[in-house]
This record gives C-alpha cells, structure tokens and sequence, in this order.
C-alpha cells in the first residue's frame, strides 16, 4: 500500500467563511473523521487511483482525510468546485501543449505576473475547449503560492453585485471577493443576460478600473473573441484591461465527450480522484 501524497500546504478558513459555506451549502463536509469525499471512510479509510501520471498500474493509497478536507474547504471558499478540485495539468488533453505552456508559464512566474498586475483572457469562439478547466488550475496554482485567488462564474459576479446595493453585508463580500481580492477568476464573460446590458457595462468599468489602477491581475474565460468584447463592454475600459493583458485563443476539440469516457472508466475500474492541488 502507498502512504498517501504529501498534502499540498493551504490556508486555513476563518471561522467567517466557514459560517458562510454552511449556510451556502447546506451539504457541506463539516466532519473529516465522520465522513470523506475521497475514501468515503471505506476499506480502512483507502482508496484506489492511478500509481503514477503514466496511469497504468493501479494503487492503494492511504486517505489523509482530514487533508483531503481542508483543501476542499480551501478551494470551495475561493470559489473552485469540488469536480475542478479533483482535476490536475494531467487531465488537460485536448488542448494544444504549446497554449497549455502559456498558461503554465503565468503560475510558473506568479511573482513576477502578479505584482505587474498582469491580466490574461483565455477566449475560444467554440464551446467545449477546456478554458474553464485552465482557469480552474491556473487559479489553484495559485493559490499554492499564497495568492488570494477568487473564482466566479460573470452571471454569479453580476447577482453579488447587484445584491450589494441594499445589503451591507453583500457589499462586503462584493469588495473582499471582486474588488479587491488578489487575483479574481471570471468564467463565461458575455453569458449575462441581454436586458441587464448597460447594467453590466457599468459593472465590468467599476471592476476593470479598480483592479486595474491596484495592479491587481484580472483572468478571463469568453466565447467572445478580442474585438467582441471591446464592443460588448466599452472600448475604453478594454484598453485599461488591455495594457496589460495576454490573449491565448484556446484551440482544440471538445473535451467533454472524452471526459465522460474517463469518468465511465474510473467508475468501472473503482478509482476515487482525490483533492489535488496541482
């Protein structure tokens, strides 16, 4: 049987956020010696999953529940779901190695990145090519370097908004999470709905310009290519995102139907995917 993986170092939650995941998710994992996400507390607290990234040989591993438990927390407070948290580099197939590098490269010299304040928008005009996925890891490297990182879905970032003009608490979490958290996450920008539209351009110019003048790095999904989002937001506030941002065009089939095949497999096989960090 194999010890298990060395936990990957992450922060502890306040008893705040804590409060906040039990009263958003009614389910939450409150209990690592009651229950497990990863072992499910079966077979002597073990589990089975791929011995090495080759993902040929099958092995046992021990479950370090309770550090399986506080990276789910970890990442679930920051906005990362628990199917994101259990995905690594290693899952990233479709997409092509040299746009992988790229973004690789952005975690690879976070220092640096961050305190530029650089920004990076990872567009496709096809759905399906794995920018979310990337996000998701980009952001969790991240985070292993002590970064505050915040993920959203823009629909989501939108409601946060629009619930912070008539609740002090809402607006607290609205400027800790979006405005001023050290890197912030947004997937699917331009899926808003198109009624709310001058709404959200007042929105996107208030994100942009505050981050933009901290310095603070902004990481974008779309479907929308470069010159739609300019159109779509304002000309000038895309110039201040503009300045110091990197457009990778995320090429590459669609993953979605492999990953189903992966998960039948794994499910077939009895392999449970544990938390991982990178």
């Amino acid at each position: 049987m194999k010890p298990p993986p060395k936990p990957d170092a992450c922060m502890p939650l306040s008893n705040g956020d804590f409060e906040r995941l039990k009263s958003t998710h009614p389910k939450l994992w409150v209990d690592p010696k009651r229950e497990c996400k990863t072992c499910l507390k079966q077979n002597g607290n073990t589990y089975h999953w791929w011995a090495d990234n080759s993902r040929t040989e099958i092995a046992t591993f021990e479950c370090d529940c309770t550090a399986q438990w506080l990276m789910h927390l970890w990442f679930l407070n920051a906005g990362i779901g628990t199917n994101y948290q259990r995905l690594t580099w290693d899952d990233v197939a479709s997409v092509d190695a040299g746009i992988v590098e790229q973004i690789m490269s952005y975690a690879i010299n976070a220092a640096r990145r961050v305190s530029d304040g650089r920004n990076l928008v990872l567009w496709s005009t096809s759905p399906g090519t794995g920018k979310t996925l990337l996000l998701s890891l980009l952001l969790k490297a991240l985070m292993v370097q002590n970064h505050q990182v915040h993920f959203s879905q823009f629909n989501e970032i939108i409601d946060l908004f629009t619930s912070s003009w008539r609740d002090n608490a809402e607006r607290e979490q609205w400027n800790r999470r979006v405005r001023n958290v050290d890197i912030l996450g947004i997937d699917d920008m331009g899926k808003e709905h198109k009624g709310r539209l001058e709404m959200v351009e007042a929105m996107v110019d208030q994100i942009i310009r505050a981050r933009v003048s901290d310095s603070s790095p902004t990481i974008i999904t779309t479907n929308l290519t470069p010159q739609q989002m300019q159109e779509g937001y304002g000309g000038y506030v895309m110039s201040l995102l503009s300045e110091q941002a990197d457009f990778i065009e995320v090429t590459g089939a669609d993953f979605r139907p492999r990953r189903r095949e992966l998960t039948s497999q794994e499910a077939d096989l009895g392999l449970a995917r544990p938390i991982a960090a990178v």
